[in-house]
Order: structure tokens, then sequence, then C-alpha cells
């Protein structure tokens, strides 16, 4: 079994811990040919579509010595199809990072409120922090906030705030610019525009944005592709702020693709969620937990470990079958993991190890 010490200094590897922020994701490739499977991202367990990864393939091969659309204008107007939203209204960048960053520095002056979870993406926390906001405490602040961020579904904990519970934050001043990161919102099913943030940006045009990041539907995070919708003036702002050419041609040319893909997105929506049940089925019988309130059609799983201890060695066992989970002590939550939904035989080789290991070692969860 990989020691908890190799565990933690494989996963920070890859980044300067003084200035940059850990994510998920790199521990693989120090893998090698031990690696397995990518428990410790969120993406689609399907990975990319096929049709997209081909128009991805031809535009490297056709398109590599010119530039991208400057415009995006193609791309956008699928996208806005499968968005079921203004193309006007919508602004394509360099994966929801892009638009992270760009908000907190054009946003509403004032500090940064997270949202009312016990964790959540800690990107927006460094985006904050480089912008010069003032960080606070909690959601329950008394405070008037230059920025709000919610994230639907949250990560890591999974928690879902309804339109209902999301419509009375905006109607306070108190919350100044609403951020809602709705990366995830899509995997919930053919209705999930029904639930989108989107249906509340009409009504509240200046304190509403919508952020998007397309790398974990379609399973592409090595091109980076995102998007916000909000009204026109705040789409005019990012624009006027935005890096040229933050979408590629390769990007642009895999989501227009992705886009139109509706076997693909069905099987998803069929799929996962089971394979979610499967997952926490694993974890109880391991005598770990889940957070219960996360939907099933959220592709991964927060669970508590019981102590910072077999967290840690939960991911080390994890690492050393080339599976790696993400241990979510940098999300300042040491006993617990998080896990992204993955097929089942996957499934079978962690919760293997892990009973090998937890009973070998006289050590139960």
């Amino acid at each position: 079994m990989m020691q908890v010490e190799t565990a933690k200094q494989l996963l920070n590897s890859s980044w300067d811990t003084e200035t940059q922020q850990v994510h998920g994701g790199q521990t693989w490739r120090a893998l090698g040919d031990k690696f397995v499977e990518d428990f410790s991202v969120t993406t689609n367990a399907f990975g990319a579509p096929i049709k997209a990864v081909e128009a991805a393939k031809r535009a490297l091969e056709t398109s590599i010595h010119h530039y991208p659309p400057a415009d995006c204008a193609e791309a956008t107007k699928e996208l806005a199809k499968f968005m079921q939203w203004d193309s006007q209204r919508l602004l394509l960048g360099n994966g929801a990072s892009d638009f992270i960053d760009l908000f907190m520095r054009c946003g509403t002056k004032g500090p940064f409120r997270p949202g009312p979870y016990i964790a959540s993406y800690m990107e927006y926390y460094r985006a904050a922090k480089a912008a010069g906001r003032e960080i606070l405490s909690s959601f329950e602040s008394p405070e008037v906030s230059g920025v709000t961020v919610i994230i639907r579904p949250n990560s890591p904990t999974g928690d879902f705030m309804t339109l209902e519970h999301l419509e009375t934050i905006l109607k306070s001043s108190k919350y100044g610019l609403v951020v809602i990161d709705e990366s995830f919102m899509p995997f919930k099913g053919p209705e999930w525009r029904k639930e989108s943030a989107l249906e509340l940006i009409d009504t509240y045009p200046g304190r509403l944005v919508v952020i998007h990041s397309w790398t974990k539907l379609w399973s592409c995070p090595g091109i980076r592709l995102g998007s916000v919708a909000s009204s026109h003036d705040w789409i005019k702002e990012a624009k006027r702020l935005q890096i040229p050419w933050s979408c590629n041609t390769v990007a642009q040319e895999f989501l227009i693709a992705a886009c139109s893909d509706d076997e693909y997105m069905h099987q998803t929506w069929k799929t996962l969620p089971e394979w979610k049940r499967q997952q926490e089925n694993i974890i109880q019988e391991l005598g770990w937990k889940y957070n219960t309130h996360s939907p099933l059609w959220v592709p991964w799983v927060f669970v508590d470990c019981g102590s910072a201890s077999i967290a840690e060695q939960a991911a080390a066992v994890a690492l050393s079958v080339g599976c790696p989970v993400r241990h979510c002590a940098s999300f300042g939550c040491p006993h617990y993991i998080r896990m992204g939904v993955r097929e089942p035989k996957y499934q079978q080789i962690l919760y293997k190890a892990w009973k090998n290991h937890f009973d070998g070692h006289g050590n139960k969860p």
C-alpha cells in the first residue's frame, strides 16, 4: 500500500501550493502504467463524446495554422440552442476558470461571500484573493457583499439549492452580484433547463451571472471549455475584459459536435444515477457515510470517512491500486473524500482494496 505521505506528495507535486489552488485530476499522470481510473475528478464517466473528439481531430489537422474564429459565432450559436438561451447574452471562454477569475475582478465592489455549505470549490477563493477582495467568514455574515457565489449542485458536497431558495437571495441587495455556477446542472436530465438559474436572469438582469464548465458534462478538461450567461450589460463588460482568443479552434469544433449528440446525453441521464447508487451502497458497506442530501444525478459522492486518518489512508490505498480519489483536506474537510461516479467494475477495485486494507489493519471505519 502506498504510504500516506507519498500520496500527499503526489497530490501536491503539480502545484505551487503557495500561489495556486490544488485540484484533482493530476495524480493519474504520476501513476504511469499503474493508472486504472480517475475517481478524483467529476467529469462524465463515459468520457468525451466520440463524435466531438473526431471533430476536434479534424480541426487540429485542418485549422491549427489559422487563428480561431474570434467571435466563436458558430460554437456560441450551437451552445445557445443546447442551453435554450439567447446567443447574444452568452460568451465562451477558456473553461469556467476564465469567468471565475474575470467576475471576481469586474463584479460589484465589496467582499466575496461563499455559499452556505461546509465546503465549496476553492478556485473562487483563489480568484477573490487575487482580485483583492475580502472573504467573508460565512454565508450568514451580516455584511453586504460585492459578489456571492452559489454552486448548484455544490462542489464538493453535492448539495443542491432550489430555485425558490435562490430567488430569496436575489431579492436581497445584501448579496451583491450573485454568480451561480451550474457546471453540473445539465446532468440532471432532459428537463434540466426548467430548473436552471437561467430562468431568473431576465427578472434580475443586473444581479445574476450563470457560469458553466462544459469540460465536466462532456469530459474534455484537456481542451478547456466554459461559458457565461447574463444580461447584455454584463456580457459586454466580460467581453471588454476577456483575453482575446480565449476559446481555441479545437475547443470550438468539439463543442459544436457535442451539442448535437443526443445519444450521449440520454446515455448519461439514464446510466449515471444508477452507477452512483451502487457507489453509495459500497460506501455504506464500508461503514462510511455519504451526503444523503446530494441527488442521484450529481456525478460524484461526498464521503465522510469518520476521521482524517482514515480519509488519508483511503486516498493512499486508492492511489496504490491506480484509482485516485480526492482527499478533501484542501477544502478544509480532512475527514472527507470525494469520488467521481465511475463504472461499477472500477468501483469494485476500490471496494476490494479498501476492504482488504481496513479489515487487515484492524482499523475499520
